[in-house]
């Protein structure tokens, strides 16, 4: 779901044909139509979905294209750079290793939309749902144990591939944020904790997330790192996937990074928890569990993951401090009560609790999910 959609689809429309014929000065007769923004777009940047018809040296023409418009006002993160994301989308579309949607324009102006927007190519898939999650509901629970554990299969050979990224080679080293810290771990904890002063600045505090900030500096793994293109918001949720269950473009690279393979596999791992422990569901049949995730993982790359329980527990923590903020935006959108909990007794924050053994946050637990 989306915390709160505000474009209205036919100022869109009327926009976007405008802005289009700009882009596309040989097209006659340019028409924008069957625009439409999903409910289910995400908990961050809305999603404009369009088709456009023109006529061009005698040919006609259609495309349909997705367009990503960044956050105009209250956001889940706290920094948000769509011309970034549309650099690195053309690059790895360029490599070909990874599927991606192609990029063909960014736009940074905030006249057109309320916002910087991109647009892409419209990849034709299915992506498992969120809201409400694929192991409650949807199409992949209609799929087979076989085709399931293809899927998951599937999903992390891109996994892999996005890691094997020579990331030197392609230029990538612009992704290094050395304002957060030095590369690696020190610049995603440093990330986290920025995000997590900025969610708390209107004064509400999480106590276990702040335990689980000490945690983290108590077992911090030392060494050295392996350090790859990572995504940042590495799941299956995330992808889409073709007919035949293979992935048709991996989504969602505003929180790309150079960091270790294991910030990717704790997520996945976060997010798989999240959705059947946390919500008190079973992980489908045929999806792989935790340790034959990582299995499969070493198997693909021949990288063997270090610290993995390290890396699953920062990532809940990231995790409780997102849904934090969510719970926040949920509250001051008017979809839930002001004195609603969701903040704090969440299932993100629940299972840092239970990660850490520490006591259940106070209040009954609520989720972002449903929520619309």
């Amino acid at each position: 779901m989306a915390v709160h959609n505000t474009t209205d689809p036919a100022q869109a429309q009327r926009a976007l044909s405008t802005w289009l014929a700009g882009k596309l000065p040989a097209a006659e007769r340019l028409e924008v139509a069957d625009v439409v923004i999903p409910a289910s777009s995400g908990l961050s940047n809305e999603t404009i979905l369009f088709s456009a018809n023109w006529s061009e040296d005698g040919a006609e023409r259609r495309r349909r294209y997705v367009a990503r418009v960044q956050p105009a006002g209250p956001a889940v993160h706290p920094f948000y750079d769509l011309a970034a994301e549309a650099r690195l989308l053309r690059t790895l579309h360029a490599e070909g290793t990874v599927p991606v949607p192609e990029v063909h324009w960014h736009e940074p102006d905030a006249a057109v939309l309320g916002a910087p927007f991109t647009v892409m190519t419209h990849v034709e898939g299915r992506v498992p749902s969120d809201d409400p999650p694929y192991t409650a509901a949807g199409w992949l629970l209609d799929l087979s144990v076989e085709q399931r554990a293809s899927l998951c299969h599937n999903a992390l050979a891109a996994l892999a591939a996005i890691h094997r990224v020579d990331w030197r080679a392609e230029g990538l080293e612009w992704l290094d944020q050395p304002r957060y810290g030095a590369t690696g771990l020190d610049q995603q904890l440093g990330y986290v904790r920025n995000a997590y002063d900025w969610t708390a600045a209107g004064g509400v505090r999480n106590p276990t997330v702040e335990a689980g900030f000490q945690w983290v500096r108590d077992n911090r793994p030392s060494g050295d790192e392996t350090i790859v293109l990572t995504w940042g918001d590495a799941r299956i949720g995330n992808m889409l996937f073709a007919p035949d269950l293979s992935v048709a473009a991996v989504l969602d690279w505003e929180l790309a990074a150079l960091a270790g393979p294991e910030m990717d596999l704790g997520w996945w791992l976060f997010l798989q928890r999240h959705h059947t422990a946390g919500i008190g569901m079973p992980l489908p049949t045929g999806l792989l569990d935790r340790d034959a995730v990582v299995t499969r993982y070493h198997e693909l790359t021949g990288y063997k993951p270090q610290n993995i329980d390290f890396y699953e527990i920062f990532a809940t923590l990231r995790g409780a401090i997102q849904m934090q903020r969510v719970g926040g935006l949920l509250i001051d959108a008017g979809l839930v009560p002001p004195e609603a909990p969701i903040r704090t007794a969440n299932p993100a924050n629940i299972l840092l609790a239970e990660l850490l053994g520490l006591p259940a946050p106070e209040g009954a637990a609520q989720s972002w999910i449903g929520n619309r």
